[in-house]
């Protein structure tokens, strides 16, 4: 029997399904990603313009824009008393004035990262826009670099102000004259300002006000009045510009000088801390109830007094606190176990919470530390595992708790360069006053050698003035070791690990052994401090020298 043939109908079908099957529509993979940020297309009017009387600004760029908070990225010199409005339309920004513009002035407009494109965001970083209501544009500029006074590190985001007057409270109560910011790497520049001597200031304006207000805003200022120069053309030679004066500022935070004891904190079962407002000189304290005895210590920055009690408190008790001149009556209260954010109450802590330092360390001894202060024992032992080539070999150390105030103590042990140990102290040896004991400790390394160290010696020249220098070594924010001068000296940083370090060295003019800020008040800049102008790397096995020359 033959086979019917395919309809015209069916034909038709199949082919629509093949068609459909080849016409299969795939989203587009695109091209790479846009970085560029938008570019002006046209100011109006023209950036520049004279005998400005108009009440807006449009700014057009080759792609759709956004702003980006143009009430703090947006800078306008002078200060106006009304902001401007701020809005987009299409490819445009639009500024309009609401405030009179004054006769015979010009006017500078910053924009810092206000403008972005629509779609992936990409900032335009730094635009400058001018203008005169008067006949020609101020062509004059002040320009200069910010900096952290303590890390020497940019100051970025700081407002930089400009005075005509000569009032020492201008940047307290008064709009500055021209205003700017710094960049990300500290650079300023006020441009198109009028030709004289102005008195210079960069503050973090935290309320935005533009002026130094708040205890808690930083600032900056030069010492003597800023002589503005006459701007080059941008056409002139990068070498030309850089001789043009440029004007360093120190940024700082003026420290409270005020003593005073906030609240206390009471972390632990029998631990009470006691945090200052600024540095403690002189602290003494007098119980006004039987309370069990405790042991006392300052941090390391002295701004902070801690409390060990030699047994947990059981009912309040009551202090006088004098830190300096500062009076304090406080209360203690029992130690309570913290409810935990859902189930219960938080656990309380069962053991003594130890752990080891210095582990592999050939120059140092292996240190135990303690959370809280632990109880005289006549003698202890740690066992000594040492894995050798082809057996391990045990020795058993002895050591004893002296009765005074201990939360560290070193096992001096007798090691080999490069070798495995494990180190084992059964539990119950170690007991706190908190009355917590110790789970069994353990720890294993591999100790080093000398080869894996290296050395640093620095030249330290100082100015033959007679004042009192600190020098510090840094592995990044941490302090490794400080060192006064009072004339040139060559100090050699021992079995220091590979790593990246820094040194720098501060004028210690109260000779007080610590760094302080300035205080605009009293017209004291922060004490001066100096970086060595690179990044030091110590390698293994290798000792390196340098000469530091500390100017002034």
């Amino acid at each position: 029997m033959k086979p019917k043939s395919p309809t015209i109908a069916a034909i038709c079908l199949i082919a629509l399904l093949l068609l459909a099957g080849c016409a299969k529509i795939s989203a587009p993979t695109g091209g790479p990603k846009d970085t560029t940020p938008p570019k002006v297309a046209k100011m109006e009017p023209a950036d520049g313009t004279v005998r400005f009387d108009g009440k807006q600004i449009r700014i057009h760029f080759d792609e759709f824009v956004t702003l980006n908070n143009p009430s703090e990225n947006v800078l306008i010199s002078p200060p106006m008393a009304e902001k401007p409005e701020y809005s987009t339309k299409g490819k445009s920004v639009v500024i309009k004035f609401k405030d009179t513009l004054r006769a015979n002035t010009t006017y500078n407009m910053v924009f810092s990262n206000a403008i972005k494109d629509y779609h992936e965001g990409n900032s335009l970083g730094y635009l400058h826009y001018s203008f005169t209501t008067g006949d020609s544009l101020d062509d004059y500029m002040i320009r200069g670099n910010l900096l952290d006074a303590k890390t020497l590190a940019p100051a970025k985001d700081f407002y930089v102000l400009l005075y005509k007057g000569d009032d020492d409270s201008l940047p307290l109560t008064t709009l500055p004259d021209y205003v700017s910011k710094s960049l990300d790497d500290g650079s300023f520049s006020l441009k198109n300002i009028a030709a004289g001597d102005y008195k210079l200031f960069a503050i973090k304006d935290i309320n935005g006000n533009f002026r130094y207000d708040l205890p808690n805003e930083e600032i900056a200022f030069a010492e003597e009045p800023v002589t503005a120069f006459r701007a080059l053309p941008d056409s002139a030679a990068d070498s030309l510009k850089a001789t043009l004066p440029l004007v360093t500022l120190l940024a700082f935070n003026t420290p409270d000088t005020v003593q005073r004891l906030a609240h206390f904190e009471n972390p632990a079962a029998g631990l009470y801390l006691f945090p200052y407002q600024t540095r403690i000189g002189q602290f003494s304290a007098t119980a006004l109830s039987k309370c069990p005895d405790h042991f006392e210590h300052i941090n390391a920055t002295r701004d902070t007094v801690i409390w060990y009690f030699k047994a947990p408190l059981t009912d309040t008790a009551i202090f006088i606190l004098t830190a300096d001149n500062q009076t304090d009556t406080v209360k203690l209260t029992p130690y309570k176990e913290k409810a935990s954010s859902g189930r219960g109450r938080t656990p309380a802590v069962k053991t003594l919470s130890t752990k080891f330092l210095n582990s592999g360390e050939f120059h140092r001894p292996l240190t135990l530390q303690f959370s809280y202060p632990i109880r005289p024992a006549d003698s202890f032992n740690v066992w000594v595992h040492s894995q050798q080539q082809s057996h391990k070999d045990t020795a058993v150390y002895h050591y004893a708790v002296p009765d005074t105030f201990l939360t560290e103590i070193p096992l001096p042990m007798t090691v080999t360069e490069r070798k495995n140990y494990a180190v084992m102290i059964p539990d119950s040896v170690f007991f706190g006053y908190n009355g917590l004991t110790n789970d069994t400790l353990r720890v294993q390394f591999t100790t080093k050698s000398e080869k894996d160290y290296g050395t640093l010696t620095m030249n330290y020249v100082l100015p033959k003035n007679g004042k009192q220098y600190v020098a510090t070594l840094w592995l990044k924010d941490n302090i490794l070791q400080e060192d006064v001068l009072t004339t040139s000296k060559t100090i050699s940083y021992k079995f220091l690990n590979p790593d990246t370090y820094r040194v720098s060295v501060f004028c210690d003019e109260n000779r007080n052994g610590r760094w302080d800020a300035g205080d605009y008040r009293t017209h004291r800049q922060p004490e001066k401090m100096y970086a060595f102008p690179h990044s030091i790397s110590i390698r293994a096995y290798w000792e390196s020298e340098e000469t530091f020359q500390v100017g002034e």
